[in-house]
């Protein structure tokens, strides 16, 4: 006698795709997760706190909250540009704007040591003192 195969149910096959999916999801994946987190707070003219202290290649969340009535950026080219961003693209012409009421978060790896300026953009800001620095340490070895 010769077996017949019958076909899964069309919801258990769907319940095996989706087990499957949530189980190996994790060994999909390949966003890096912080070492650390700053935040930084984007007031009416200022960065809180305006200088950050970074450790070259350990990645790192810089969470990016503006609690001002208007809009702020986080300029950092030349900071961005000696960083890799292992869970997306680098900032576009190393800038994230952060609207008002909003928070973003950015997650790199500073690979150069170093002393970085930083700024907002926006008209007269930097004019008015929106400016801070972030220090990039060597490797801990």
């Amino acid at each position: 006698m010769g077996r017949t195969h019958r076909a899964l149910p069309g919801s258990a096959a769907a319940f095996l795709i989706a087990a499957a999916a949530w189980f190996l999801g994790p060994c999909a994946r390949s966003e890096v997760a912080p070492s650390y987190s700053i935040t930084v707070r984007l007031s009416n003219f200022a960065f809180t706190p305006d200088h950050l202290l970074l450790r070259a290649d350990l990645p790192v969340r810089l969470h990016l909250v503006n609690d001002s009535r208007g809009g702020h950026n986080f300029s950092a080219p030349a900071l961005f540009a000696a960083s890799t961003f292992p869970n997306g693209a680098p900032p576009p012409e190393g800038e994230v704007d952060v609207r008002s009421g909003q928070a973003v978060d950015v997650v790199f790896v500073p690979r150069v040591p170093g002393t970085y300026k930083v700024r907002c953009t926006h008209f007269l800001h930097t004019f008015f003192g929106m400016t801070g620095s972030v220090v990039v340490e060597g490797p801990s070895r």
